[in-house]
Protein backbone atom coordinates (compact mmCIF):
# COMPACT_ATOMS: atom_id res chain seq x y z
CA UNK A 1 0.00 0.00 0.00
CA UNK A 2 2.83 2.17 1.11
CA UNK A 3 4.58 1.69 -2.45
CA UNK A 4 1.21 2.17 -4.38
CA UNK A 5 1.40 5.46 -2.48
CA UNK A 6 4.17 6.38 -3.56
CA UNK A 7 3.93 6.09 -7.22
CA UNK A 8 0.50 8.08 -6.90
CA UNK A 9 3.16 11.07 -5.36
CA UNK A 10 5.23 10.52 -8.34
CA UNK A 11 2.42 10.68 -10.57
CA UNK A 12 1.48 13.71 -9.11
CA UNK A 13 4.40 15.06 -8.93
CA UNK A 14 4.85 15.21 -12.61
CA UNK A 15 1.27 16.50 -13.11
CA UNK A 16 1.30 19.29 -10.86
CA UNK A 17 4.35 20.39 -12.32
CA UNK A 18 2.45 19.35 -15.25
CA UNK A 19 -0.91 19.29 -16.94
CA UNK A 20 -1.98 22.31 -16.81
CA UNK A 21 -0.22 23.88 -13.32
CA UNK A 22 1.70 26.05 -15.86
CA UNK A 23 2.36 28.82 -12.79
CA UNK A 24 1.07 28.19 -9.96
CA UNK A 25 2.06 31.69 -8.09
CA UNK A 26 -0.22 33.80 -6.88
CA UNK A 27 -0.44 36.44 -8.88
CA UNK A 28 1.74 38.84 -6.53
CA UNK A 29 4.53 36.39 -7.34
CA UNK A 30 3.97 36.62 -11.02
CA UNK A 31 6.13 39.65 -11.83
CA UNK A 32 9.41 38.49 -10.46
CA UNK A 33 9.11 35.04 -11.62
CA UNK A 34 10.63 35.35 -15.07
CA UNK A 35 14.04 37.67 -13.59
CA UNK A 36 14.41 35.18 -10.63
CA UNK A 37 14.60 32.34 -12.43
CA UNK A 38 16.99 33.48 -14.91
CA UNK A 39 19.03 34.45 -12.63
CA UNK A 40 18.48 31.21 -10.19
CA UNK A 41 19.39 29.27 -12.95
CA UNK A 42 22.77 30.97 -14.02
CA UNK A 43 23.67 30.81 -10.11
CA UNK A 44 22.55 27.21 -9.77
CA UNK A 45 24.74 26.07 -13.25
CA UNK A 46 26.50 22.81 -11.63
CA UNK A 47 25.61 20.36 -14.68
CA UNK A 48 28.79 19.80 -17.37
CA UNK A 49 27.93 20.81 -21.00
CA UNK A 50 27.08 18.02 -22.68
CA UNK A 51 25.05 19.16 -25.49
CA UNK A 52 24.68 20.64 -28.95
CA UNK A 53 23.31 19.60 -32.17
CA UNK A 54 23.93 18.45 -35.64
CA UNK A 55 22.60 21.78 -37.30
CA UNK A 56 21.24 22.33 -40.68
CA UNK A 57 19.42 25.15 -42.33
CA UNK A 58 16.55 24.85 -43.91
CA UNK A 59 15.11 28.09 -46.05
CA UNK A 60 18.57 30.09 -46.05
CA UNK A 61 20.88 26.75 -46.06
CA UNK A 62 23.41 27.76 -43.59
CA UNK A 63 25.14 25.22 -42.05
CA UNK A 64 25.96 24.85 -38.02
CA UNK A 65 28.73 22.28 -36.25
CA UNK A 66 28.16 18.87 -35.33
CA UNK A 67 28.96 17.42 -31.85
CA UNK A 68 28.28 15.49 -29.14
CA UNK A 69 25.27 14.78 -26.98
CA UNK A 70 23.99 12.69 -23.79
CA UNK A 71 21.43 10.18 -23.67
CA UNK A 72 18.69 12.07 -26.15
CA UNK A 73 20.83 13.50 -28.52
CA UNK A 74 20.14 16.16 -30.43
CA UNK A 75 19.40 15.52 -34.32
CA UNK A 76 18.64 18.67 -36.47
CA UNK A 77 18.03 22.63 -36.18
CA UNK A 78 17.01 24.66 -38.30
CA UNK A 79 17.10 28.19 -39.07
CA UNK A 80 14.47 30.01 -40.80
CA UNK A 81 15.19 32.94 -43.09
CA UNK A 82 14.30 36.38 -41.70
CA UNK A 83 12.50 38.66 -43.26
CA UNK A 84 14.80 42.40 -43.80
CA UNK A 85 12.60 43.64 -41.28
CA UNK A 86 12.59 40.92 -38.66
CA UNK A 87 14.30 42.01 -35.22
CA UNK A 88 15.03 38.07 -33.69
CA UNK A 89 18.58 37.95 -33.60
CA UNK A 90 18.45 33.63 -34.90
CA UNK A 91 22.63 34.16 -34.13
CA UNK A 92 22.01 34.71 -30.36
CA UNK A 93 19.30 32.18 -30.37
CA UNK A 94 21.29 29.43 -32.17
CA UNK A 95 24.01 30.33 -29.54
CA UNK A 96 22.00 29.93 -26.36
CA UNK A 97 20.63 26.85 -27.77
CA UNK A 98 23.54 25.38 -28.75
CA UNK A 99 24.69 25.33 -24.79
CA UNK A 100 21.55 23.61 -23.50
CA UNK A 101 19.99 20.32 -24.00
CA UNK A 102 16.50 20.58 -26.15
CA UNK A 103 14.63 17.88 -26.98
CA UNK A 104 11.83 19.58 -28.64
CA UNK A 105 11.06 22.61 -30.98
CA UNK A 106 10.73 26.24 -31.29
CA UNK A 107 9.24 28.63 -33.48
CA UNK A 108 9.11 32.04 -33.84
CA UNK A 109 7.20 34.53 -35.37
CA UNK A 110 7.31 38.18 -36.16
CA UNK A 111 4.62 39.71 -37.88
CA UNK A 112 2.90 36.77 -38.74
CA UNK A 113 6.08 35.25 -40.83
CA UNK A 114 7.94 32.68 -38.81
CA UNK A 115 11.79 34.16 -39.07
CA UNK A 116 13.07 31.28 -36.78
CA UNK A 117 12.52 27.42 -36.13
CA UNK A 118 15.08 24.73 -34.37
CA UNK A 119 13.67 21.13 -33.92
CA UNK A 120 16.19 18.93 -31.49
CA UNK A 121 16.31 15.40 -30.59
CA UNK A 122 14.33 11.95 -31.08
CA UNK A 123 10.25 12.11 -31.46
CA UNK A 124 10.81 8.42 -30.81
CA UNK A 125 13.67 7.67 -29.21
CA UNK A 126 13.36 3.69 -29.51
CA UNK A 127 13.68 4.30 -33.23
CA UNK A 128 15.66 6.79 -33.77
CA UNK A 129 12.81 9.18 -35.68
CA UNK A 130 13.51 12.81 -34.74
CA UNK A 131 11.14 15.79 -33.89
CA UNK A 132 10.81 17.62 -37.15
CA UNK A 133 8.04 20.70 -37.20
CA UNK A 134 5.61 18.68 -37.90
CA UNK A 135 6.00 16.82 -34.67
CA UNK A 136 2.54 16.57 -32.71
CA UNK A 137 3.14 17.31 -28.78
CA UNK A 138 0.68 17.04 -26.32
CA UNK A 139 0.35 20.81 -24.93
CA UNK A 140 -0.94 20.90 -21.53
CA UNK A 141 -2.81 23.79 -20.30
CA UNK A 142 -2.45 25.86 -23.24
CA UNK A 143 -5.84 23.83 -23.72
CA UNK A 144 -7.04 26.42 -21.00
CA UNK A 145 -7.25 29.27 -23.53
CA UNK A 146 -9.88 26.99 -25.92
CA UNK A 147 -11.26 25.80 -22.89
CA UNK A 148 -12.33 29.97 -22.45
CA UNK A 149 -13.28 30.49 -26.04
CA UNK A 150 -15.51 28.13 -25.90
CA UNK A 151 -17.30 29.28 -22.62
CA UNK A 152 -17.63 32.51 -23.96
CA UNK A 153 -19.05 31.25 -27.02
CA UNK A 154 -21.65 29.87 -25.24
CA UNK A 155 -22.02 33.37 -23.64
CA UNK A 156 -22.57 34.78 -26.78
CA UNK A 157 -25.46 32.36 -27.94
CA UNK A 158 -27.38 33.39 -24.56
CA UNK A 159 -26.92 29.78 -23.02
CA UNK A 160 -25.13 31.01 -19.72
CA UNK A 161 -23.49 34.21 -18.02
CA UNK A 162 -20.35 34.69 -16.78
CA UNK A 163 -22.21 36.08 -13.70
CA UNK A 164 -24.30 32.79 -13.14
CA UNK A 165 -23.02 31.03 -10.21
CA UNK A 166 -21.93 27.56 -10.11
CA UNK A 167 -25.25 25.98 -8.79
CA UNK A 168 -26.82 26.39 -12.15
CA UNK A 169 -24.89 23.70 -14.25
CA UNK A 170 -23.16 21.68 -11.27
CA UNK A 171 -25.97 22.02 -8.55
CA UNK A 172 -24.22 18.76 -6.50
CA UNK A 173 -20.92 20.27 -6.00
CA UNK A 174 -20.66 21.94 -2.12
CA UNK A 175 -19.91 24.63 -2.49
CA UNK A 176 -21.39 25.70 -6.00
CA UNK A 177 -23.79 28.43 -4.92
CA UNK A 178 -20.57 30.60 -4.15
CA UNK A 179 -19.04 30.59 -7.00
CA UNK A 180 -19.45 32.39 -10.12
CA UNK A 181 -18.51 31.07 -13.89
CA UNK A 182 -16.07 34.32 -14.13
CA UNK A 183 -14.10 33.06 -10.62
CA UNK A 184 -13.42 29.63 -12.22
CA UNK A 185 -12.63 31.32 -15.66
CA UNK A 186 -9.80 33.58 -14.18
CA UNK A 187 -8.99 31.80 -11.15
CA UNK A 188 -10.54 33.29 -8.15
CA UNK A 189 -13.18 30.19 -7.04
CA UNK A 190 -10.84 28.88 -4.14
CA UNK A 191 -11.65 25.49 -5.69
CA UNK A 192 -8.60 23.38 -4.16
CA UNK A 193 -6.66 21.65 -7.16
CA UNK A 194 -7.91 18.18 -7.86
CA UNK A 195 -4.19 17.04 -9.14
CA UNK A 196 -2.79 17.67 -5.44
CA UNK A 197 -5.25 18.63 -2.77
CA UNK A 198 -5.61 15.23 -2.21
CA UNK A 199 -8.57 13.57 -4.15
CA UNK A 200 -6.04 11.18 -6.04
CA UNK A 201 -4.61 9.40 -3.16
CA UNK A 202 -1.94 12.41 -2.59
CA UNK A 203 -1.31 16.00 -1.20
CA UNK A 204 1.22 18.45 -2.01
CA UNK A 205 3.24 17.10 1.32
CA UNK A 206 3.77 13.69 0.49
CA UNK A 207 6.41 15.43 -1.81
CA UNK A 208 8.74 16.18 0.84
CA UNK A 209 9.24 12.13 1.84
CA UNK A 210 10.35 11.44 -1.72
CA UNK A 211 13.13 8.51 -1.23
CA UNK A 212 15.31 7.26 -3.87
CA UNK A 213 14.85 3.92 -2.69
CA UNK A 214 11.61 3.69 -3.66
CA UNK A 215 12.46 4.26 -7.53
CA UNK A 216 12.89 0.48 -8.42
CA UNK A 217 10.47 -0.76 -10.98
CA UNK A 218 7.92 2.63 -11.01
CA UNK A 219 7.93 2.86 -14.90
CA UNK A 220 5.30 0.40 -14.86
CA UNK A 221 3.52 0.81 -11.69
CA UNK A 222 3.55 4.12 -13.20
CA UNK A 223 2.36 3.81 -16.12
CA UNK A 224 -0.70 1.62 -14.99
CA UNK A 225 -1.57 4.55 -12.65
CA UNK A 226 -1.22 7.21 -15.48
CA UNK A 227 -4.06 5.73 -17.40
CA UNK A 228 -6.86 5.11 -15.00
CA UNK A 229 -9.68 6.91 -15.81
CA UNK A 230 -11.28 9.84 -13.86
CA UNK A 231 -14.96 10.34 -13.63
CA UNK A 232 -16.54 13.51 -13.47
CA UNK A 233 -18.63 12.15 -10.65
CA UNK A 234 -16.29 10.97 -8.76
CA UNK A 235 -14.01 14.23 -9.11
CA UNK A 236 -17.25 16.44 -7.79
CA UNK A 237 -18.00 14.44 -5.05
CA UNK A 238 -14.36 14.39 -3.46
CA UNK A 239 -13.75 17.65 -4.23
CA UNK A 240 -16.68 18.56 -2.34
CA UNK A 241 -15.42 16.73 0.70
CA UNK A 242 -12.39 19.56 0.57
CA UNK A 243 -13.40 23.19 1.79
CA UNK A 244 -12.58 26.14 0.13
CA UNK A 245 -9.11 27.63 -0.02
CA UNK A 246 -10.73 31.12 0.34
CA UNK A 247 -13.49 33.39 -0.21
CA UNK A 248 -14.49 33.15 -3.81
CA UNK A 249 -13.55 36.25 -5.51
CA UNK A 250 -11.30 37.77 -2.57
CA UNK A 251 -8.13 35.98 -4.29
CA UNK A 252 -6.19 34.61 -6.83
CA UNK A 253 -4.84 31.06 -7.10
CA UNK A 254 -3.94 29.13 -9.95
CA UNK A 255 -6.67 25.12 -9.66
CA UNK A 256 -7.11 22.98 -12.49
CA UNK A 257 -10.39 22.35 -11.15
CA UNK A 258 -11.54 25.49 -12.04
CA UNK A 259 -11.56 24.45 -15.98
CA UNK A 260 -12.47 21.06 -15.51
CA UNK A 261 -15.78 22.37 -14.33
CA UNK A 262 -15.77 24.81 -16.97
CA UNK A 263 -15.47 21.70 -19.17
CA UNK A 264 -18.54 20.03 -17.73
CA UNK A 265 -20.60 22.90 -18.35
CA UNK A 266 -19.78 23.27 -22.22
CA UNK A 267 -20.55 19.78 -22.46
CA UNK A 268 -23.90 20.09 -20.65
CA UNK A 269 -24.83 23.17 -22.43
CA UNK A 270 -23.65 21.83 -25.90
CA UNK A 271 -24.77 18.50 -25.48
CA UNK A 272 -21.31 16.86 -27.18
CA UNK A 273 -18.32 15.80 -25.70
CA UNK A 274 -15.25 18.37 -24.78
CA UNK A 275 -13.53 17.37 -28.09
CA UNK A 276 -15.99 17.39 -30.04
CA UNK A 277 -17.30 20.57 -29.25
CA UNK A 278 -13.23 21.95 -29.79
CA UNK A 279 -13.05 20.47 -32.92
CA UNK A 280 -16.52 21.88 -34.53
CA UNK A 281 -16.70 24.81 -33.07
CA UNK A 282 -12.96 26.47 -32.85
CA UNK A 283 -10.63 24.11 -35.12
CA UNK A 284 -12.74 23.53 -37.65
CA UNK A 285 -14.09 26.89 -38.02
CA UNK A 286 -10.49 28.60 -38.08
CA UNK A 287 -9.08 25.74 -40.40
CA UNK A 288 -7.15 24.75 -37.93
CA UNK A 289 -5.61 20.94 -39.33
CA UNK A 290 -2.90 20.66 -36.92
CA UNK A 291 -4.27 20.87 -33.70
CA UNK A 292 -5.79 18.25 -31.80
CA UNK A 293 -8.51 17.85 -28.65
CA UNK A 294 -7.06 14.54 -27.75
CA UNK A 295 -3.82 12.18 -27.91
CA UNK A 296 -5.02 9.60 -31.13
CA UNK A 297 -2.62 12.02 -33.11
CA UNK A 298 0.16 12.31 -30.88
CA UNK A 299 3.57 10.92 -32.71
CA UNK A 300 5.43 11.87 -30.62
CA UNK A 301 6.94 10.16 -26.65
CA UNK A 302 7.13 11.84 -24.00
CA UNK A 303 10.08 11.21 -21.14
CA UNK A 304 10.01 12.19 -17.73
CA UNK A 305 13.32 12.57 -15.81
CA UNK A 306 12.99 11.94 -12.14
CA UNK A 307 16.41 12.41 -10.15
CA UNK A 308 18.75 10.09 -11.98
CA UNK A 309 16.13 8.24 -13.80
CA UNK A 310 14.30 8.21 -17.33
CA UNK A 311 10.30 7.27 -17.57
CA UNK A 312 9.10 6.28 -20.69
CA UNK A 313 5.45 6.67 -19.66
CA UNK A 314 1.96 6.45 -21.78
CA UNK A 315 0.40 9.07 -22.80
CA UNK A 316 -2.22 9.81 -19.67
CA UNK A 317 -5.24 9.14 -19.80
CA UNK A 318 -7.69 11.83 -21.47
CA UNK A 319 -10.07 11.99 -18.60
CA UNK A 320 -7.10 12.99 -16.29
CA UNK A 321 -6.54 16.22 -18.75
CA UNK A 322 -9.81 16.72 -20.14
CA UNK A 323 -10.49 20.55 -20.44
CA UNK A 324 -8.05 21.65 -18.17
CA UNK A 325 -4.77 19.86 -20.72
CA UNK A 326 -6.22 17.82 -23.53
CA UNK A 327 -4.62 19.42 -26.53
CA UNK A 328 -2.16 18.56 -28.89
CA UNK A 329 -0.39 19.81 -31.95
CA UNK A 330 2.20 20.87 -33.84
CA UNK A 331 4.10 24.13 -33.39
CA UNK A 332 2.76 25.56 -36.48
CA UNK A 333 -0.63 24.76 -35.40
CA UNK A 334 -0.31 26.68 -32.53
CA UNK A 335 1.36 29.62 -34.21
CA UNK A 336 -1.75 29.60 -36.51
CA UNK A 337 -4.26 29.57 -33.31
CA UNK A 338 -2.00 32.23 -31.87
CA UNK A 339 -2.91 34.33 -34.96
CA UNK A 340 -6.64 33.71 -34.36
CA UNK A 341 -6.07 34.88 -30.69
CA UNK A 342 -4.77 37.92 -32.04
CA UNK A 343 -6.92 38.33 -35.17
CA UNK A 344 -9.91 38.26 -32.31
CA UNK A 345 -11.43 35.15 -34.30
CA UNK A 346 -14.76 33.62 -33.72
CA UNK A 347 -16.19 36.02 -30.76
CA UNK A 348 -16.95 39.69 -30.45
CA UNK A 349 -14.29 42.39 -29.46
CA UNK A 350 -16.64 42.25 -25.53
CA UNK A 351 -15.90 38.95 -25.71
CA UNK A 352 -12.23 39.07 -26.33
CA UNK A 353 -11.86 42.22 -23.86
CA UNK A 354 -12.99 39.98 -20.85
CA UNK A 355 -10.72 37.19 -22.11
CA UNK A 356 -7.64 39.26 -22.07
CA UNK A 357 -8.63 41.63 -19.15
CA UNK A 358 -5.74 40.44 -16.05
CA UNK A 359 -6.08 43.73 -14.82
CA UNK A 360 -7.32 42.48 -10.94
CA UNK A 361 -4.86 39.61 -10.97
CA UNK A 362 -3.02 39.13 -13.87
CA UNK A 363 -5.00 36.69 -15.11
CA UNK A 364 -7.09 36.80 -18.06
CA UNK A 365 -9.92 33.68 -18.85
CA UNK A 366 -7.16 31.10 -19.85
CA UNK A 367 -4.48 33.28 -20.09
CA UNK A 368 -1.85 35.01 -17.84
CA UNK A 369 -1.64 39.05 -18.95
CA UNK A 370 1.49 40.37 -18.52
CA UNK A 371 2.73 44.00 -19.24
CA UNK A 372 3.31 43.85 -23.01
CA UNK A 373 2.45 40.06 -23.97
CA UNK A 374 0.36 37.07 -22.59
CA UNK A 375 1.67 33.86 -22.04
CA UNK A 376 0.77 30.30 -20.47
CA UNK A 377 2.87 27.43 -20.17
CA UNK A 378 1.68 23.76 -19.64
CA UNK A 379 2.85 20.14 -19.00
CA UNK A 380 1.51 16.61 -18.92
CA UNK A 381 3.27 13.43 -18.27
CA UNK A 382 6.59 13.87 -19.88
CA UNK A 383 5.68 16.94 -21.88
CA UNK A 384 6.10 20.90 -21.17
CA UNK A 385 5.35 23.70 -23.34
CA UNK A 386 4.90 27.40 -23.50
CA UNK A 387 3.63 30.20 -25.63
CA UNK A 388 4.31 33.96 -25.84
CA UNK A 389 2.60 36.76 -27.75
CA UNK A 390 2.84 40.18 -28.11
CA UNK A 391 -0.50 40.82 -30.26
CA UNK A 392 0.77 44.45 -30.61
CA UNK A 393 3.90 43.72 -32.40
CA UNK A 394 2.57 40.18 -33.56
CA UNK A 395 5.22 38.46 -32.08
CA UNK A 396 4.75 34.76 -30.81
CA UNK A 397 7.65 32.23 -29.55
CA UNK A 398 6.51 28.51 -29.04
CA UNK A 399 8.76 26.22 -27.40
CA UNK A 400 7.59 22.33 -27.12
CA UNK A 401 9.39 19.73 -25.76
CA UNK A 402 8.93 16.13 -25.15
CA UNK A 403 10.94 15.68 -21.64
CA UNK A 404 9.68 16.92 -18.51
CA UNK A 405 11.97 17.33 -15.56
CA UNK A 406 11.42 17.98 -11.97
CA UNK A 407 12.18 21.53 -11.86
CA UNK A 408 13.91 23.33 -14.66
CA UNK A 409 17.73 23.11 -14.42
CA UNK A 410 20.78 25.29 -16.37
CA UNK A 411 21.59 22.90 -19.08
CA UNK A 412 17.85 21.47 -19.17
CA UNK A 413 15.39 24.37 -18.97
CA UNK A 414 11.84 23.79 -19.02
CA UNK A 415 9.93 25.41 -22.22
CA UNK A 416 8.66 28.42 -20.16
CA UNK A 417 12.32 29.47 -18.83
CA UNK A 418 13.67 29.06 -22.66
CA UNK A 419 10.95 30.85 -23.60
CA UNK A 420 12.03 34.43 -21.19
CA UNK A 421 15.44 34.01 -22.20
CA UNK A 422 14.69 33.60 -25.84
CA UNK A 423 12.63 36.64 -25.60
CA UNK A 424 15.35 39.04 -24.81
CA UNK A 425 16.57 37.77 -28.40
CA UNK A 426 13.97 40.51 -29.97
CA UNK A 427 15.20 43.91 -31.18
Amino acid sequence: MKKKRFIAVLLALSLTMACACSKKKDSSDKKEKSKTETTEAADESSEPEDSSDTSETTESSESSETSDTSETSDTTAATSSQPVNATFNASSADTYLDSIKLDGVVLVAEGDQIVYTRASGFSDRDNNIPNTMDTVFELGSITKQFTAVAIMQLVEQGKLSVDDTLDKYIPEYKYAKEITIHQLLNMTSGVPDYLYCGILGFSKDDFKNLSISSFASLESLLSEVAVTKLEHSELVSKISEYDLNFKPGTEHEYSNTNYYFLGMIIEQLSGMPYDEYVRKNILEPLNLSELFPDTDHIDSHGRTDLMLFHFDFPHQDVSLSYSVGVMCGTAKGLLEWEKCVMDRALLTKESWDKILDGSAWGYGYGWFIEDGYLEHSGMTLGYNANVRVDPESRKVMIVLCNIQTLESQPKRPLAEDLCVELWKYFG
